[in-house]
């Protein structure tokens, strides 16, 4: 229970340090992962603040007696538990908490002075913790009566080896035909605000010798296109997708067909600030935090592909007075390959990105011939 209280107070602290200095950029992540020396780890799932909460309320180590592991009784080889949610999916993770046993043997050998060490990363903040004695360490934290008092430090941090993130890709979707977007008066125009696109997954950035990098990862996409026309409806016969309207009985408030893909990118960089990071560091007594903000100029150019995971469309109407909503799934004559070109420019902690599809949103011959694209930030 230790280890969850000083749990509590490394991420108490980093909330209230988050309200005062808004260069710290944090995204709270859904799962923890504890791992106790070499051997053992925990993983356990978060929502919120109000989780954590509820969490310090929980006997871990009887938790841990129900399912037979106890500490002493692990072997050499490594033992996990799972915390699973009702349905049997396993929780990923992008925080890791790491607790390390640091310590030496004393001259008679009958007993170890330990060390227990700490680390946080949430994003691109680090929280670092040593301590030997709780009970010194838990009174340290009481005397903050108005917040910890932090000797601040800054330092350039270099790119070394691959460095992994987890990147999200929010903007819009749009198409064109034959170089241009759809004519005003084709059933498949879309509204701009409204067909969002939205990827998400790991990126790794492997450093190639000066200004040279590779940028590379994979990712979950959705495409989402919201007809301009919310009467229209999309019908598929055996070798053609029509572009139909609702009956007029029926008021249309929302037409959209939504399409999603596995992708893998790659992608050349130039990063002019050599892949280094500004890192600023605060200490107070046993406890650090570290938060990083990217430097300088960059820009990439490369590819991509993808394969469809699924696609369905949904309408909005009202009919008789009442509100319906459908929503049907199918290929709708989609291609279940995409492959495109990326482009990625950033300034600092600012990263845009415009992607453009090569081949057409529908399959030849079988719909219209559609080149989708998607562009807006990194998250």
């Amino acid at each position: 229970m230790k280890i969850i209280s000083l749990i509590a107070i490394l991420i108490t602290v980093s909330w209230s340090l988050y309200g005062q200095d808004s260069e710290v950029n944090t995204v709270f992540k859904d799962t923890v992962i504890i791992e106790f020396g070499n051997n053992s780890k925990m993983v356990i799932h978060l929502k919120d603040k109000e989780d954590l909460d509820e969490l310090l309320e929980y006997d871990i180590n009887a938790m841990l007696e129900d399912l037979s592991l106890t500490i002493d009784s692990a072997d050499a080889e490594t033992t996990y538990l799972m915390l699973e949610d009702a349905s049997g999916e396993r929780y990923l993770s992008d925080t890791t908490i790491v607790v390390r046993s640091e310590g030496h043997e004393s001259e008679d050998h009958d007993s170890k002075d330990h060390e227990e060490e700490i680390n946080i990363k949430i994003g691109n903040v680090k929280f670092s913790g040593k301590i030997k004695d709780w009970e010194e360490y838990e009174e340290e934290f009481e005397d903050w009566e108005d917040g910890p008092d932090f000797k601040t430090s800054t330092y350039v941090k270099e790119h070394k080896g691959n460095v992994t993130s987890f990147d999200i890709d929010l903007g819009m979707n749009n198409f064109f035909e034959n170089g241009k977007f759809p004519d005003g008066g084709a059933p498949y125009s879309v509204k701009p605000w409204g067909s969002w696109y939205i990827a998400f997954g790991p990126t790794v950035k492997s450093s190639g010798g000066g200004v040279f990098f590779l940028e590379w990862g994979a990712n979950v996409g959705w495409y989402s296109f919201k007809f301009d026309n919310p009467q229209v409806r999309l019908e598929k016969t055996d070798d053609q997708l029509e572009f139909n309207f609702a009956p007029a009985e029926i008021a249309g408030q929302k037409s959209k067909l939504t399409a999603s893909f596995l992708n893998i990118s790659l992608v050349p960089m130039l990063d002019f600030a050599y892949g280094k990071r500004k890192v600023k560091k605060r200490e107070s007594g046993s406890f650090s935090i570290e938060t990083s903000r990217k430097q300088g100029f960059r820009m990439g150019f490369g590819g991509y592909t993808g394969y469809r995971l699924g696609s369905h469309t949904k309408y909005k109407f009202k009919e008789n007075g009442d509100t319906e909503k459908d929503k049907d799934s199918g290929n709708f004559f989609l291609n279940n390959w995409r492959y495109g070109l990326r482009a990625r420019v950033g300034w600092k902690d600012l990263d845009v990105f415009f992607n453009y599809d090569l081949n057409s949103l529908f399959s030849e011959d079988n719909g219209p011939d559609l080149n989708a694209f998607s562009f807006g930030i990194v998250l």
